[in-house]
């Protein structure tokens, strides 16, 4: 086993998959009882932990390369798929909306189904693009680009969210991954996380249920102006911490769980694309309930996910490099 593999977090990776099931859920049912519980750390989520695993030896030319390859390849190579689909059905009664594709093509919040996703997608790349500066300047001064972001974003009648790709988001989203970058160096700090995460995640929901708003961060609503995002830092530092700890503990005692949270964990990037399509699909179906059409989804999309994978296609649409030929 190499040293890398010794090092990893499986129960982190599966709090990875869990973050991609929570984007389906919010996008299979939308109006779910009790969505206010789910929607204050569902987007969050994706950020902090992509700032989480931000690699600290990178320079800002290697950033981008790599993320081109993971992010930039993917996103132009759905867009150009999903269009063709839009395309073929526009003659049809199952056609999309007018205007789909030049929506998807602005960004932000002009994006619509099938490209529900991309919005976040065009935001991580050029948040990860600022978090590569920032992590080389003073504290300060990512806690004054985190708090001024926030605060553009929350203007009223703000219009970060259509901006062109969304990148009037960007600062704001930034700062979630901000948080996940200091997490990942300070969280070893504290003490008893089986305890402590439990009790974040606890105190998280009870805010929400003592008032504080929820978010819906593709339209520029970060809800109750900083304690919302605050409330939502919380909730992943208590997640993080209850699956770095207990449930890395309880996955590894199991082989088969491994395999299958580090096989899923790499499909993650074509579910995110290809899953509204699929809800579509599952609504022209007549599929009767929106958790059936979020199970449709992942039953679909995480064993296409992992045959892409060992395909000449993975790079361009899970933005994995593409598989070695096996011997013989």
């Amino acid at each position: 086993m190499t040293q890398g593999a010794r090092v990893r977090n499986i129960g982190v990776d599966l709090l990875r998959i869990l973050s991609v099931v929570a984007v389906v859920l919010g996008h299979a049912y939308p109006q779910m009882p009790g969505e206010e519980y789910v929607q204050i750390w569902r987007m969050p989520l994706f950020f902090f932990l992509s700032g989480w695993f931000f690699a600290g030896s990178r320079g800002f030319v290697g950033e981008l390369q790599v993320r081109w390859h993971t992010l930039a390849v993917p996103y132009l190579s759905w867009l150009l798929l999903l269009s063709l689909v839009v395309l073929a059905v526009s003659p049809t009664p199952a056609a999309f909306d007018d205007g789909v594709i030049l929506g998807a093509l602005h960004g932000g919040a002009m994006t619509d189904m099938p490209y529900l996703a991309f919005w976040f997608i065009s935001v991580m790349f050029f948040a990860a693009m600022l978090l590569r500066v920032l992590v080389a300047l003073p504290w300060w001064v990512g806690v004054l680009v985190a708090v001024g972001g926030l605060t553009l974003a929350e203007l009223p009648d703000s219009q970060m969210a259509y901006t062109f790709l969304g990148l009037g988001l960007v600062p704001a989203c930034t700062a979630y991954m901000l948080a996940g970058w200091w997490f990942r160096r300070l969280h070893h700090l504290v003490p008893a996380p089986a305890v402590l995460g439990p009790a974040a995640v606890v105190m998280g929901i009870a805010a929400v249920a003592l008032g504080v708003a929820p978010m819906n961060m593709k339209w520029s609503g970060f809800g109750t102006y900083l304690l919302s995002p605050a409330v939502a830092v919380l909730i992943c530092c208590g997640l993080v911490l209850i699956f770095s700890s207990a449930v890395d503990t309880l996955l590894r005692r199991s082989s088969p769980a491994v395999r299958v949270v580090s096989e899923l964990v790499l499909t993650g990037t074509l579910v995110v694309f290809l899953h509204p399509l699929v809800l579509w699909a599952a609504s022209g179906l007549g599929v009767p309930h929106p958790l059936l059409s979020m199970t449709f989804a992942l039953a679909v999309c995480w064993p296409l996910g992992a045959w892409v994978n060992r395909t000449w296609a993975s790079p361009y649409l899970t933005g994995l490099p593409r598989p070695l030929p096996t011997a013989g």
